[in-house]
C-alpha cells in the first residue's frame, strides 16, 4: 500500500507555486494542507484521489483524517482555551498510527 504524500502549504507559497502544485497532484497519493497564518482551512487533492475517496476508505486515509482532525483541534484549542481534544479521537490517533 502507498502512503500518502501530505504536505503543508501556505497560502502565497501556494499562490506562487500553483502550476507545479497541479501537476503534483496527477499522484493519487498527493495530499496538501492549505494553511492560512499557520492554521489549516482546506485539503486539496486531485481528482482520481477525489474518485477514489467517493469509492471507499483505506486506512491511510482515514489515518490523514484523524491526523488533521487532531491538529485543527489542537490549533484551535490553543486559540480558545475552552476548547479541549475529545480523548477518544487522541486514542483513535494514537492506536492508527500504531498501524
Amino acid at each position: 500500500m502507498s502512503q500518502s504524500r501530505v504536505r503543508f502549504i501556505g497560502s502565497r507559497e501556494l499562490h506562487r507555486d500553483l502550476p507545479k502544485v497541479l501537476d503534483s497532484l496527477e499522484d493519487p497519493n498527493a495530499r496538501f494542507v492549505l494553511t492560512i497564518h499557520s492554521k489549516p482551512k482546506a485539503v486539496l487533492i486531485g481528482a482520481e484521489a477525489f474518485l477514489q475517496l467517493l469509492r471507499g476508505h483505506t486506512p491511510s486515509d482515514r489515518l490523514l483524517a484523524l491526523q488533521l482532525g487532531a491538529l485543527v483541534q489542537g490549533l484551535e484549542s490553543a486559540i480558545a482555551s475552552d476548547d479541549s481534544v475529545d480523548a477518544d479521537e487522541v486514542q483513535d490517533v494514537e492506536e492508527l498510527a500504531v498501524v
